[in-house]
């Protein structure tokens, strides 16, 4: 299963796709840009294409998907077949597009980075955290042009580099940063669409970028003199976030679908892991629209993807992000990320999610 709040292909047709009322934040965060005032997201799926459910109860769970991956994995894998309640998807193009949706009441479940899961909390977004995935790999490389000048990250200083404000890719670009002593403030950065950074960085306008996998090999097979500085792996834990509304977590029905859902998800993970190039066909090159090769290649560097304990160890991890954040000058103040986290929630949920071999 792909990473959450990633370049995500813009695969919705246009007639399907809507705008989401903007939020009524409190000034101070919204003049951060915690999320934006006006966000695009998919349209809906019909119940038709994301499940086959037959809607027992009259219960449908809303998903905040991106780019397709939750769809695809549950498709591909069979796990939207026989469904006791009906599944609609809703694509957004990254994490706070999805917190936007949970803000307006859209959906009642989404997926993202570690990065927009601190900003729900630090947005007010009532929620509480799930289902936690831990991908075992790179995540995102900053990877630098060639001539830029940038040989390791302490030669970051000054320099521009493109990264999407308040996604995955800003956490991880402040953890590096972090790493040789510096701030955001410490270089120039350039803030783009998720879907741009490959481009951003092919421009050469940009000296260096936090790039997704996939981005990093494209780039690389045209450009073999690019640096590649320093990935997540020594720098970030690898989580992305399953989020729930605490208005669907109230409703004993909404509730019970909710566990069956995120079980079926980690049942469509170990689907995957067994048969990769029925996975990389049907999403890297059907949905991402890759090469089977590249697909492939992006598949396995990528590294495998597992379902772990919500914990205090993904709190600690969650709640140094948040002051990563606040020391950065990007959040206004100190946010205790405890509230996103219900420990009967979590005992509830872990009993359904976390897979074996999770904390290799």
């Amino acid at each position: 299963m792909r990473h959450p709040d990633r370049s995500t292909p813009h695969s919705t047709h246009p007639s399907t796709r809507r705008r989401v009322r903007a939020l009524r934040l409190p000034a101070v965060l919204l003049a951060l840009g915690l999320l934006p005032l006006v966000s695009a997201c998919g349209g809906d799926s019909s119940a038709a294409e994301g499940s086959s459910g037959s809607g027992k109860g009259k219960v449908t769970l809303r998903i905040g998907d991106q780019g397709q991956s939750l769809l695809t994995t549950l498709k591909v894998a069979g796990q939207l077949e026989d469904l006791p309640y009906e599944v609609k998807f809703n694509q957004f193009d990254s994490g706070p597009l999805v917190n936007q949706g949970l803000q307006a009441g859209a959906i009642d479940f989404g997926v993202m980075g570690d990065t927009p899961a601190v900003l729900a909390r630090a947005s007010g977004i009532p929620v509480k955290v799930i289902a936690v995935s831990r991908t075992v790999g790179p995540g995102y490389t900053l990877v630098a042009r060639p001539g830029s000048g940038i040989h390791s990250p302490a030669d970051l200083k000054g320099k521009k580099i493109a990264y999407s404000r308040n996604t995955a890719n800003h956490g991880f670009l402040l953890r590096v940063l972090d790493k040789e002593g510096l701030r955001q403030r410490d270089v120039t950065p350039v803030d783009v669409p998720l879907q741009n950074i490959g481009n951003v960085l092919e421009s050469g306008t940009v000296d260096a970028a936090t790039a997704t996998e996939e981005t990093r090999a494209k780039y690389l097979a045209e450009h073999p003199d690019a640096v590649q500085v320093i990935n997540g792996r020594t720098v970030t834990p690898g989580y992305a976030f399953r989020l729930a509304t605490d208005k669907a977590l109230a409703d004993p029905a909404k509730r019970a679908a909710l566990l069956d859902f995120s079980h079926r998800l980690v049942l469509a993970n170990e689907w995957i892991a067994a048969h990769p190039d029925a996975w990389v066909d049907a999403y890297y090159v059907k949905v991402r629209k890759q090469t089977p090769k590249l697909g492939r290649q992006v598949f396995e560097a990528t590294g495998r993807t597992f379902y772990v304990p919500v914990d205090d160890s993904v709190i600690r991890e969650q709640q140094k992000q948040a002051d990563l954040f606040t020391a950065n000058g990007q959040l206004p103040g100190k946010v205790d990320l405890s509230g996103q986290f219900d420990p009967a929630v979590s005992k509830e949920f872990n009993a359904r999610t976390v897979q074996k071999g999770s904390s290799s």
